[in-house]
């Protein structure tokens, strides 16, 4: 019997969430489960879902962020080796305000793998956490 892989782009076009469900699971359920190593397993997954979107520009990567509820990701500095992404919005600022422990390496891991996929540079994604601003580094390694 052969596993059938669904069209991820088919399944988001067809959901029709609140990020509420989301939240609970992700910043609730799933710490409490894999403990120590929910950010790496979080960063991992993040890679494997980006392998699956193939998102070929990054214009895509930013509607995809929009669209699954992960924020408003916005280019804001591009250098030789390093791309500075930041991540904001009203759904980040609610997060922000509402959970005692925010952290976005399931989008760091998801920005690292699409910009691969994109630039065909092996690379990591670093997250920095200001007062209000959170900002994805993008390293070429």
């Amino acid at each position: 019997m052969t596993k059938q892989r669904t069209n991820l782009a088919t399944v988001l076009a067809n959901l029709q969430t609140t990020s509420s469900g989301y939240d609970l699971i992700r910043y609730i359920g799933l710490p409490d489960m894999l403990g120590q190593e929910t950010e790496l397993i979080l960063y991992i997954m993040g890679k494997n879902i980006a392998r699956q979107a193939q998102c070929g520009s990054l214009e895509e990567v930013k509607e995809f962020f929009a669209h699954v509820g992960w924020g408003e990701l916005n280019l804001v500095q591009e250098k030789r080796k390093r791309l500075i992404f930041e991540l904001g919005g009203d759904i980040i600022q609610a997060r922000q305000q509402t959970l005692e422990q925010v952290d976005y390496v399931l989008e760091a891991g998801f920005l690292a793998e699409s910009v691969v996929q994109i630039k065909e540079e092996a690379n990591e994604c670093v997250v920095e956490t200001k007062k209000d601003q959170i900002l994805l580094h993008v390293i070429q390694s």
